[in-house]
């Protein structure tokens, strides 16, 4: 099945008028994630929706508490808690969830699957060559130089707060 994430700008949710369309268009959606990410997904999702599963791994949620509220409170959102996804069926047509506690298997009738639970830079082959900070991006400023004289980093793989196209790009343009 194919997977999309939602845009984040500066820190927020700006969704576009393109992903409203879609959104409405699908009628029951996944977003999976326990992050501030995935509840806003939820909630954005849930104006459009007849249906949203908000799908976590965990008991509890890690975002914040605000959001957390708001999710409780939204009617059309279902909190489906210790679980996690298996696989994305056909063109999206179903998921296969797995309860991790109670171990009980379901299928559940989606329309779309979104992912909110973080990223994992690809930089394994830069281990050892720069310094990297605790979750694997490699150390660099906004000139891309890293620890290592002649190696720069540019894009997403690179210590930033922000990680979109439009920052990775720019990343680009400082390098050169």
């Amino acid at each position: 099945g194919r997977v999309e994430e939602v845009p984040v700008v500066e820190q927020r949710k700006i969704h576009s008028v393109e992903r409203i369309e879609r959104a409405v268009e699908v009628g029951v959606v996944a977003p999976a994630g326990g992050g501030d990410v995935a509840l806003e997904d939820a909630l954005f999702l849930a104006r459009g929706c007849s249906k949203v599963y908000l799908i976590h791994r965990r008991d509890e949620f890690r975002g914040a508490k605000v959001l957390q509220e708001q999710v409780k409170k939204t009617e059309n959102i279902e909190l489906v808690l210790d679980t996690v996804i298996e696989e994305i069926k056909g063109q999206v047509q179903s998921i296969d969830i797995s309860n991790k506690k109670t171990k009980e298997k379901r299928s559940l009738p989606v329309d779309g699957v979104f992912i909110a639970v973080g990223t994992m830079p690809n930089t394994e082959s830069f281990s050892g060559l720069v310094k990297m900070d605790d979750a694997g991006y490699i150390i660099a400023g906004e000139d891309t130089k890293t620890s290592r004289p002649g190696i720069f980093a540019a894009g997403d793989l690179r210590t930033k707060p922000l990680r979109q196209v439009i920052t990775a790009a720019a990343d680009g343009a400082n390098a050169i």
